[in-house]
Protein backbone atom coordinates (compact mmCIF):
# COMPACT_ATOMS: atom_id res chain seq x y z
CA UNK A 1 0.00 0.00 0.00
CA UNK A 2 1.21 3.24 -0.74
CA UNK A 3 1.79 5.98 1.48
CA UNK A 4 -0.19 8.89 1.57
CA UNK A 5 1.29 12.38 0.43
CA UNK A 6 2.47 14.35 2.75
CA UNK A 7 0.57 17.30 3.56
CA UNK A 8 3.23 20.32 2.61
CA UNK A 9 4.01 18.36 -0.67
CA UNK A 10 -0.03 18.47 -1.45
CA UNK A 11 0.00 21.77 -1.21
CA UNK A 12 3.40 23.32 -2.90
CA UNK A 13 3.33 20.69 -5.37
CA UNK A 14 -0.13 22.08 -7.70
CA UNK A 15 1.64 25.41 -6.87
CA UNK A 16 4.98 24.85 -8.61
CA UNK A 17 3.26 22.85 -11.43
CA UNK A 18 1.07 26.25 -12.24
CA UNK A 19 4.34 28.43 -12.32
CA UNK A 20 6.26 25.89 -14.35
CA UNK A 21 3.20 25.81 -16.55
CA UNK A 22 3.22 29.63 -16.86
CA UNK A 23 7.10 29.68 -17.32
CA UNK A 24 6.52 27.27 -20.37
CA UNK A 25 3.83 29.32 -21.98
CA UNK A 26 5.79 33.13 -21.41
CA UNK A 27 9.04 31.26 -22.48
CA UNK A 28 6.95 30.20 -25.26
CA UNK A 29 5.15 33.68 -26.32
CA UNK A 30 8.33 35.73 -25.62
CA UNK A 31 11.29 33.67 -27.18
CA UNK A 32 11.84 34.77 -30.40
CA UNK A 33 14.99 34.78 -32.98
CA UNK A 34 17.80 36.90 -31.98
CA UNK A 35 18.94 39.29 -34.55
CA UNK A 36 17.25 40.88 -37.72
CA UNK A 37 16.09 38.67 -40.29
CA UNK A 38 17.54 38.59 -43.64
CA UNK A 39 15.33 40.26 -46.32
CA UNK A 40 14.99 36.37 -47.83
CA UNK A 41 13.64 34.95 -44.22
CA UNK A 42 11.28 38.08 -44.18
CA UNK A 43 9.75 36.98 -47.49
CA UNK A 44 9.32 33.68 -46.66
CA UNK A 45 7.81 34.63 -43.46
CA UNK A 46 5.05 36.88 -44.90
CA UNK A 47 4.64 34.23 -47.62
CA UNK A 48 3.78 31.54 -45.28
CA UNK A 49 1.26 34.20 -43.68
CA UNK A 50 -0.72 34.90 -46.70
CA UNK A 51 -2.95 32.41 -48.16
CA UNK A 52 -2.45 31.63 -51.85
CA UNK A 53 -5.97 33.07 -53.34
CA UNK A 54 -5.83 30.38 -56.60
CA UNK A 55 -4.51 27.27 -53.94
CA UNK A 56 -6.69 25.23 -52.43
CA UNK A 57 -5.55 26.32 -48.95
CA UNK A 58 -1.84 26.58 -49.79
CA UNK A 59 0.17 29.47 -48.83
CA UNK A 60 1.92 31.61 -50.91
CA UNK A 61 5.32 30.26 -49.49
CA UNK A 62 4.01 26.35 -49.91
CA UNK A 63 2.17 27.16 -53.30
CA UNK A 64 4.05 25.90 -56.46
CA UNK A 65 1.94 27.80 -59.09
CA UNK A 66 3.05 30.23 -61.03
CA UNK A 67 1.06 33.38 -59.48
CA UNK A 68 1.84 32.20 -56.26
CA UNK A 69 5.44 32.63 -57.68
CA UNK A 70 4.67 36.05 -58.74
CA UNK A 71 2.82 37.01 -55.39
CA UNK A 72 5.95 36.31 -53.88
CA UNK A 73 8.12 38.68 -56.16
CA UNK A 74 5.83 41.18 -55.12
CA UNK A 75 6.70 40.81 -51.64
CA UNK A 76 10.22 40.75 -52.17
CA UNK A 77 10.12 43.52 -53.94
CA UNK A 78 7.99 45.32 -51.33
CA UNK A 79 10.68 44.21 -48.72
CA UNK A 80 13.29 45.55 -50.64
CA UNK A 81 11.51 49.20 -50.61
CA UNK A 82 11.74 49.12 -47.56
CA UNK A 83 7.93 48.65 -46.30
CA UNK A 84 7.54 46.77 -42.70
CA UNK A 85 5.48 43.18 -42.87
CA UNK A 86 2.42 44.71 -41.24
CA UNK A 87 2.48 47.01 -44.26
CA UNK A 88 2.48 44.37 -46.37
CA UNK A 89 0.48 42.04 -45.12
CA UNK A 90 -2.01 44.95 -45.05
CA UNK A 91 -1.65 45.12 -48.60
CA UNK A 92 -2.06 41.56 -49.29
CA UNK A 93 -5.63 41.78 -46.65
CA UNK A 94 -7.04 45.21 -48.27
CA UNK A 95 -6.79 43.44 -51.81
CA UNK A 96 -7.99 39.75 -51.18
CA UNK A 97 -9.73 40.08 -48.19
CA UNK A 98 -8.79 39.43 -43.88
CA UNK A 99 -9.69 35.86 -44.83
CA UNK A 100 -6.19 35.34 -46.62
CA UNK A 101 -4.51 36.34 -43.98
CA UNK A 102 -3.50 33.14 -41.97
CA UNK A 103 -1.56 34.54 -39.12
CA UNK A 104 -3.73 34.23 -35.87
CA UNK A 105 -1.53 36.89 -34.27
CA UNK A 106 -3.23 40.02 -36.15
CA UNK A 107 -6.95 39.68 -34.39
CA UNK A 108 -8.04 41.00 -31.29
CA UNK A 109 -10.44 38.11 -31.30
CA UNK A 110 -7.24 35.41 -31.57
CA UNK A 111 -6.16 37.48 -28.34
CA UNK A 112 -9.15 36.90 -26.44
CA UNK A 113 -9.01 33.41 -27.87
CA UNK A 114 -6.25 32.48 -25.96
CA UNK A 115 -6.24 34.39 -23.07
CA UNK A 116 -9.82 34.04 -21.41
CA UNK A 117 -9.37 30.03 -21.26
CA UNK A 118 -5.78 30.79 -19.73
CA UNK A 119 -7.19 33.36 -17.22
CA UNK A 120 -9.83 30.90 -16.40
CA UNK A 121 -7.84 28.09 -15.76
CA UNK A 122 -5.50 30.38 -13.32
CA UNK A 123 -8.76 31.92 -11.64
CA UNK A 124 -10.19 28.35 -11.62
CA UNK A 125 -6.77 26.71 -9.83
CA UNK A 126 -7.19 29.89 -7.13
CA UNK A 127 -10.42 28.74 -6.62
CA UNK A 128 -9.51 25.08 -5.88
CA UNK A 129 -6.72 26.04 -3.40
CA UNK A 130 -9.31 28.23 -1.49
CA UNK A 131 -11.96 25.88 -1.06
CA UNK A 132 -9.39 23.42 -0.67
CA UNK A 133 -7.64 25.35 1.71
CA UNK A 134 -10.58 26.69 3.87
CA UNK A 135 -11.83 23.12 3.76
CA UNK A 136 -8.81 22.19 5.49
CA UNK A 137 -9.11 24.41 8.32
CA UNK A 138 -12.43 24.18 9.24
CA UNK A 139 -11.97 20.81 9.84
Amino acid sequence: MRSPMPEPLKTVLPIALIIIAAGVIIVGLAGGESGSPTDAERVDSIAAQIKCPFCSGESLADSTSGVAGDYRAIIETRVEEGATDAEILDEFAASFGDSYILDPNRSAWSVLLWAVPIALLIGGVFAIFSLRRASMEAS
